[in-house]
């Protein structure tokens, strides 16, 4: 016999909801003495750290190690903005065409947009560093664009860190493909029409394996795009907070691979150095490595 029109609730059902109200509140609700207010539970994707959450993934992730770290970035004057632009001109030898104020505007923008959201507000409790991609020139072999980037962090690196090495190889071309899916191809179109502003979070997925890095993409909103090419370009502007030294965290290039094999490339600062290197442990998770989260709005 059905004794209400509730008929597919179970019993521990019921009972599980008045646990949760609470036996006497349940009774005032029932006879008006009391009022409730419900509110949506916002799920956040990133934690009080600014690290996304690993939540659901089949790859490997591992928790990050903090003695591995980077410092934010204090953007406070306008002449800060100007340092940056002018520092990526000058080192990988282009006009982007980008003012002062046009950065300055438009990091705000998406600075804005990502605090009006409560479920990714917390990735800017991370470091967050706002980066310009230049207007492409040669789409049709990304080695050759990655070899001219590459040239452009040589010169930024040395410029700030004389006294080091620069061990990362200059022969990409017809080498390097980009991964489907994970957002950098529609990073490319953008700056096929012209340079595009971006906030760079390079250390929201420290402890992510790279195969964790790329599904984790699948949840996330369509405004991230997973880092490849844009951490180059976040080293030549910002080569002192990113590659410091031996405790600044690896810089895992995960939206790129070696063309025609499993390899992806990584940045590490080692003793005497930068060096830019690839691996075949995509599944392998590192508490001092991390994939990029590139912020386009």
């Amino acid at each position: 016999m059905v004794l209400c029109k509730y008929s597919d609730w179970t019993r521990g059902q019921v009972e599980a909801l008045i646990n949760i109200i609470g036996e006497d509140r349940a009774k005032k609700l029932l006879v008006g003495n009391i009022s409730v207010e419900f509110k949506e539970i916002i799920q956040p994707f990133f934690d009080k750290h600014g690290r996304r959450i690993p939540k659901g993934l089949s790859s490997n992730v591992c928790d990050a190690d903090k003695s591995f770290r980077l410092v934010q970035s204090k953007l406070k004057q306008t002449i800060h903005y100007a340092d940056r632009i002018m520092r990526l001109h000058r080192c990988l030898g282009v006009d982007t065409g980008v003012t002062v104020e046009q950065f300055k505007v438009e990091t705000e923008r998406l600075l804005a947009l990502i605090r009006d959201n409560s479920k990714i507000v917390n990735i800017t409790n991370g470091v967050w560093l706002p980066v310009i991609l230049p207007k492409f020139m040669d789409y049709d072999d990304f080695g050759m664009v990655l070899q001219k980037y590459l040239k452009g962090l040589e010169n930024s690196y040395k410029e700030v860190f004389s006294d080091r090495k620069f061990n990362c190889s200059n022969d990409f071309a017809g080498n390097v493909s980009i991964v489907n899916g994970i957002g950098q191809h529609k990073l490319i179109k953008r700056m096929n029409q012209g340079p595009v502003i971006g906030i760079y979070f390079p250390n929201a997925l420290q402890g992510f394996s790279i195969n964790a890095s790329c599904e984790q993409m699948l949840t996330l909103p369509i405004e991230f795009i997973l880092s490849g090419i844009d951490i180059v370009i976040a080293g030549i502007m910002w080569p002192e907070y990113l590659l410091k030294n031996w405790h600044s965290i690896g810089l895992d290039l995960s939206a790129l691979r070696v063309r025609f094999s499993i390899e992806s490339f990584f940045l590490k600062v080692y003793g005497d150095g930068l060096n830019l290197s690839v691996t075949s442990n995509l599944d392998r998770a590192y508490n001092g490595y991390s994939s990029g989260l590139l912020f386009l709005g």
